[in-house]
């Protein structure tokens, strides 16, 4: 009763020494872990840091805890690669990065050893629907379980995750402008009139949707949290001196 959500699944699986990646993962073909981890994984250091191991492995941990939580029933190997490939060439092109990274697993050769041609398929089409801008409806469950799990769930992760874009991409804004700009843009992507295409929604998101909709009314609460997660100390400085 007095702890939150995150803080007491945090000190639950401490105690526990529960490892909840591992945990989750722990059924999929090791084979198909290894190669993934050695060959995929490796690649994602040319993207940004926002779509860097850390957001993929997080896409993995998302997806597999909404399939257990709403006991979906679908193959753990497909659901495992279609969130490992599904930003790989992101920093080829961002606008087109789905359709790259769909391009890439199933030129994949290592993949025929795991997959039939439909099943390559399915995992090729899930991640070509993965982006959350996309309006239409992902053309399989597969498509529309990574595209939930792609979703942020927590206020320090969109913090974070933004903060690392913003380096990339306008590095020579001022910190004080760059705050006004996020502001306005988080205010627009999550207002209640604008609802993201969310197709397995569970407490989890609705708890986060909640807070990050109190913060972005307090603008000056949201810039000082948003500056303490990012150790951001000095507003008159640059995007990129930090």
């Amino acid at each position: 009763d007095t702890k939150s959500y995150e803080d007491f699944k945090r000190d639950f699986l401490i105690n526990n020494k529960i490892n909840e990646y591992e945990y989750y993962t722990s059924n999929v073909n090791e084979n198909i872990k290894n190669y993934i981890y050695s060959e995929i994984f490796p690649e994602y250091q040319k993207n940004d840091q926002a779509h860097g191991v850390l957001h993929i492995k997080e896409v993995i941990r998302r997806a597999f805890a909404l399939k257990y939580a709403l006991m979906l029933d679908i193959n753990t190997d497909i659901l495992f690669v279609i969130c490992a490939y599904h930003d790989l060439g992101k920093y080829i092109n961002h606008t087109t990065h789905e359709k790259i990274a769909a391009d890439l697993f199933f030129r994949d050769k290592n993949m025929e050893k795991y997959f039939s041609l439909n099943d390559r398929i399915i995992i090729k089409e899930a991640i070509e629907d993965h982006r959350s801008s996309f309006g239409d409806i992902p053309r399989s469950i597969y498509g529309k379980l990574i595209s939930s799990a792609d979703r942020n769930t927590s206020v320090e992760m969109v913090f974070k995750r933004s903060f690392f874009v913003a380096k990339t991409r306008m590095p020579e804004c001022k910190i004080e402008e760059y705050l006004e700009y996020t502001h306005n843009r988080l205010s627009k992507r999550y207002n209640e009139e604008n609802h993201e295409n969310m197709f397995y929604e569970d407490n989890v998101y609705k708890a986060f949707l909640n807070d990050i909709r109190k913060l972005l009314k307090q603008k000056e609460t949201f810039k000082d949290l948003y500056c303490k997660v990012n150790n951001i100390t000095n507003r008159e400085l640059l995007v990129g001196d930090y």
